[in-house]
This record gives C-alpha cells, structure tokens and sequence, in this order.
C-alpha cells in the first residue's frame, strides 16, 4: 500500500455519537418530567460525547512522520524527533522528544483498510535503540504538547 497510511477511529467515534444522543435524550426527558437538576448531569455527558467527537479525528503516519487532524487543529512529529515511547496501560502511545509530546490511541481502536500497515510502520519506526520505551500510568490521560503544525 502506498504511503501515507490513514487510519481512523470509528469506534470513538460511535461512542461519542451515541453518549451525545442517549443523555441530550435523557436531558429532553427530564425537562418534561420537570426534573430540573438531572438535566446538568445529563448535559455534561453530552457534552463529553461531543468532546470525544471533535478530538477523534483521524493520524496519518509516513516514513518522516506521524500526525494526527482533528477539529482543534493538525499536529504531528517527525520520527527523527522521537527519543522516548510511553506506552499506557490502555494501549495509548505517548513519543517524546525535546520539550514535544505526541499522543498516539491505542492501535487497536484504530480503523480502515490501511490499518495493518500503519500498525507495522509504526512498529518498525519504535523497534529502535535510540528510543528508550517504557509503561506508565499516565500515558493514558496525556495530552499533545509542542507538536501543532
């Protein structure tokens, strides 16, 4: 398959599309029962499907770089720049170079025709002794840093 390699992530996607409709519906429900109160928990769960929605977007990786495009904007980060990988307890991927940090979702939820591919490259580009890997904890809830285009 030629390069770059696109890959998705629907499954985050549907999650956040059906949090956002389920407690929009909960909120609407509550309003006619008169139940006020619930309503601002019910909003706040719609609003983080809604979050979820505009901070999926999609990565592309190529032999220099990955990146990832969402509704906030593209970022992305050169493999030459990688010197350490942060792997979370829930398959997140964190690359850190100087002062730069990457996040990458886990794999697994990645989707498309060009998933397989994007999974090797990626392997390949991490199978390196200059970049030092570890486990974490915190991975998982990291955020991108430095890395906006």
């Amino acid at each position: 398959m030629p390069l770059p390699y696109r890959v998705g992530l629907r499954r985050y996607k549907v999650i956040g599309a059906v949090c956002c409709v389920f407690f929009v519906g909960c909120g609407i429900g509550a309003f006619l029962a008169k139940q006020y109160w619930p309503i601002l928990v019910f909003m706040f769960f719609a609003l983080m499907g809604i979050y979820i929605l505009v901070c999926v977007g999609s990565y592309e990786l190529s032999e220099t770089e990955i990146s990832h495009t969402n509704l906030f904007g593209r970022f992305r980060m050169r493999w030459r720049d990688v010197r350490e990988a942060e792997f979370g307890t829930q398959g997140s991927i964190v690359l850190h170079g100087r002062d730069m940090r990457f996040v990458v979702a886990p794999p697994s939820a990645w989707s498309g025709e060009q998933k397989a591919a994007a999974i090797d490259l990626l392997c390949e580009k991490l199978d390196v002794p200059e970049i030092k890997s570890h486990s974490s904890n915190l991975a998982d809830y990291k955020t991108h840093k430095n890395v906006r285009d």
